[in-house]
């Protein structure tokens, strides 16, 4: 193979790693500050009080934190896309699923889902993005990386806040 055939090659797979991991992070991301919209209408909905609405918050985020690491292993196991596409599916699934709930316990369960399919997204992305990019090159695009989880933090609770106001 050729130097020419070699940087292009290479450019590609950070092309690709960028875009796979920035979506999902995005994605990810904009999933879990959508909870921040969510409580307010689940805690009318379900007449919780600010303890069960600390316990729904509390649940999605620790279960996401808990079981990254284990979601890293899970990798290693059955490949970064398997995982992290099933974790995306997962998470997307827990937010159905809450939106079909009809009590606290269902509620519960879903955020459970949620939390266990967004486990997946820090540990599996950032490895992708820092594996396809080397030396100081990395640090930029870890920096463009975690932008992109900015950026669904912003967009999918705002996109669900005017989705509220426009749907009956």
């Amino acid at each position: 193979m050729t130097a020419i055939a070699e940087t292009d090659a290479t450019k590609r797979d950070e092309r690709r790693a960028m875009s796979v991991a920035s979506g999902t992070h995005a994605l990810h991301d904009g999933y879990t500050d959508l909870i921040y919209v969510m409580l307010p209408i689940w805690q009318s909905d379900f007449g919780l009080s600010f303890a069960a609405v600390g316990l729904l918050r509390g649940l999605y985020a620790g279960t996401m934190a808990g079981l990254q690491i284990p979601a890293g292993h899970l990798s290693e196991r059955y490949g970064a896309a398997i995982v992290l596409a099933g974790g995306t599916a997962l998470a997307g699934f827990g937010y159905c699923l809450a939106g079909l709930s009809g009590g606290l316990a269902m509620l519960l369960v879903a955020l459970f889902i949620g939390g266990l399919g967004s486990a997946t997204q820090h540990p599996i992305a950032s490895a992708l993005v820092a594996r396809a990019f080397s030396g100081a090159r990395s640090m930029k695009a870890l920096g463009g990386y975690n932008f992109a989880g900015d950026i669904g933090k912003m967009t999918v609770p705002a996109l669900a806040s005017v989705m509220l106001v426009v749907m009956p």
